[in-house]
């Protein structure tokens, strides 16, 4: 049986162009900072990975398979001693090449799970002098009363919305509203202000240009 895993960080993010006609399909809405053994849909495809139900994995890309590089070689190791053969949509290849492992999807993979690490990485430290500008300016009131998030970790939740706030800052007139923003996006127009604020009170300094976490 082919299955397919999807991990995304919360239910507002859109699966559709993750789903088709895989066979059986597990979801997974978690913080990509989670182990991915450590994942309750990961871990039912564990269980039928191990009854031997599940020839084929899909992802859409390697980095839902874990939580850094360990994590990903790990779940990909563990999968190759279970003779399950892994697909990575997005660069199109397979772990294994007539049952046997792929040496140039390893090595390709290994390469692009670093690359999302260090890209990680480099957003924190991004994070990091948001946060520290905007504490200079005092600006920056960290996690309200009964939020999750800290303005920092609310932007970087959501890195389509900040990218149409940098527009709107950087041409200073009423372009991409609140409404025209959650349009485009396809998000609910009170995150876009919650966002939108925290935004804000970050002085404008949250930078992303085209840097998304990618183990969001």
């Amino acid at each position: 049986m082919i299955a397919k895993y999807i991990r995304i960080s919360d239910k507002s993010q859109n699966t559709e162009r993750q789903v088709n006609d895989s066979d059986k399909l597990y979801v997974d809405v978690i913080s990509g900072k989670t182990k991915f053994a450590d994942r309750p849909q990961a871990q039912q495809l564990m269980q039928d990975i191990e009854a031997g139900l599940i020839t084929q994995v899909t992802v859409h890309e390697v980095s839902r398979l874990g939580r850094n590089l360990l994590d990903i070689l790990g779940t990909l190791e563990y999968m190759t001693t279970k003779s399950v053969n892994v697909y990575v949509h997005n660069i199109g290849m397979h772990s294994l090449i007539d049952g046997k492992e792929s040496g140039a999807f390893k090595m390709v993979v290994t390469i692009l799970a670093n690359i999302a690490e260090q890209e990680l990485n480099t957003l924190r430290e991004r994070q990091a002098e948001g946060v520290r500008l905007a504490k200079e300016k005092g600006v920056y009131k960290g996690r309200e009363a009964g939020s999750k998030f800290t303005p920092a970790e609310l932007c970087g939740k959501h890195p389509d919305i900040i990218k149409y706030l940098q527009r709107r800052a950087k041409q200073k007139d009423k372009s991409y509203s609140v409404r025209e923003i959650a349009s485009i996006t396809k998000k609910n127009p009170s995150t876009v202000q919650r966002v939108s604020k925290a935004f804000q009170e970050l002085g404008g300094k949250f930078y992303y240009n085209k840097l998304v976490d990618p183990f969001a």
